[in-house]
């Protein structure tokens, strides 16, 4: 009888130390979880850097990855000093970590990278951790309360199992023989085991592939088919700032960037107000975007709205620098739209270029203050404005004269 106890007492006391080697490795996966999080976005942030010592013009890099890169907020040019010299995207603040990147050139660029991809990875890793130690806990506890002197050789090749599936050996099955056959439980207790190891290696596989995916390749995607596509109306608006090259030459560069920056933040405050995306902030244009993220009523008319307080923000500038003694400065705005793919998932809209770049050649063609849209936009506001109709080379354009008044509600 002493025997019985003392094998029973060994075999519970083998249970509890399966609980034990249980909560440290899941503890262990969780903390490396967390360390290859820290390591993943500085990785991330290097091979990015690397994009840009390949002698290619910024902006035309900055929009090749915000375009394939999801997790990429926003993109910075500064010069030696420090100065804003061209941004893309708009988005920091909480759950955006900035990196700072040195260019051959000398020349700093600042990027912001989302937290939310690698959270997953430590959710996964973190998640399926816990469910091996809940799952051994279970069997562990489900074994004490059917714990007979009987079973108990079947229960040390279950307990030694346990333990190599504690250390990550997912290999470990039990074989069901002969001399079970008349014990229901214990074969059952054996099946479910097996089936829980093999679950646990599926989705330990998983988050292994996951972890060793490809951080980012360099190739540009222009169009993926990964998720279904529908199209929606995406409106682009430019707004120039006339002879720029020349007056970036003549005027006092300190008191000349000053002024772009007073007027770049007042006017994406203002684009942003009609529920419109800054886009880019090259040196002589602002690009936003109308109807993304998400679908607004009325995108063609909140951009109009929003070209005409930009165009009226500017003259105010330009008359307060007459006043001064100062050169005027002067703007011109073009706006079109085009029906692109969106990811129904990720609500992430494809070639947006194409859309920036036909507002771009309307902009570059505008009469100095005025905002011009294309046939297609007029048509869908047409009830709201009055124009001017203009002749160009590809067809009429039409200039905005007046706005309905509450049109459109902010």
């Amino acid at each position: 009888m002493d025997w019985k106890r003392a094998r029973d007492f060994g075999a519970k006391g083998g249970i509890i130390l399966i609980l034990v080697v249980a909560f440290i490795s899941a503890c262990v996966s969780v903390l490396s979880s967390f360390l290859y999080s820290s390591q993943f976005q500085d990785y991330q942030a290097r091979e990015i850097e690397k994009l840009f010592d390949q002698g290619r013009e910024f902006s035309q890099v900055a929009k090749d990855i915000l375009n394939v890169r999801p997790d990429v907020a926003y993109l910075k040019l500064l010069d030696e000093n420090g100065i804003l010299k061209e941004s893309f995207g708009g988005e920091s603040g909480k759950g955006v970590k900035e990196f700072e990147l040195r260019t051959t050139a000398g020349n700093t660029v600042m990027l912001g990278l989302r937290e939310s991809a690698d959270k997953n990875v430590i959710f996964y890793s973190a998640l399926w951790s816990f469910l091996i130690g809940g799952a051994l806990a279970g069997i562990s506890f489900f074994l004490l309360a059917f714990l007979s002197s009987d079973q108990s050789v079947y229960l040390e090749r279950l307990i030694a199992a346990m333990k190599r599936v504690s250390r990550g050996d997912f290999s470990s099955k039990l074989d069901v023989d002969e001399s079970m056959l008349g014990d229901v439980t214990m074969t059952r207790l054996f099946e479910g085991f097996n089936q829980m190891v093999d679950h646990l290696k599926k989705k330990e596989d998983s988050v292994k592939e996951a972890r060793e995916a490809p951080v980012f390749q360099p190739t540009v995607v222009v169009s993926e088919s990964r998720e279904k596509t529908k199209l929606r109306r995406v409106v682009a608006l430019v707004a120039k700032i006339s002879d720029f090259k020349n007056l970036s030459s003549k005027l006092d560069s300190a008191e000349f960037t000053s002024f772009l920056t007073d007027y770049r933040r007042t006017a994406s405050t203002i684009i942003s107000d009609y529920g419109g995306v800054v886009e880019a902030l090259l040196q002589d244009e602002i690009v936003a975007l109308f109807n993304v993220p998400d679908e607004q009523e009325r995108p063609e008319l909140r951009a109009i709205c929003a070209a005409v307080e930009v165009l009226q923000l500017l003259a105010g500038m330009s008359r307060q620098r007459k006043m001064e003694g100062k050169d005027a400065i002067s703007g011109k705005i073009g706006i079109d739209e085009k029906s692109i793919p969106f990811y129904t998932e990720s609500i992430i809209p494809q070639n947006v270029r194409e859309v920036i770049s036909l507002a771009r050649t309307i902009s570059e063609g505008a009469p100095l203050w005025k905002v011009i849209v294309s046939p297609d936009v007029y048509e869908n506001v047409s009830k709201y404005v009055e124009v001017n109709k203009l002749t160009a080379p590809n067809g009429a354009l039409f200039s905005i004269v007046a706005v309905e008044e509450g049109a459109v509600q902010l």
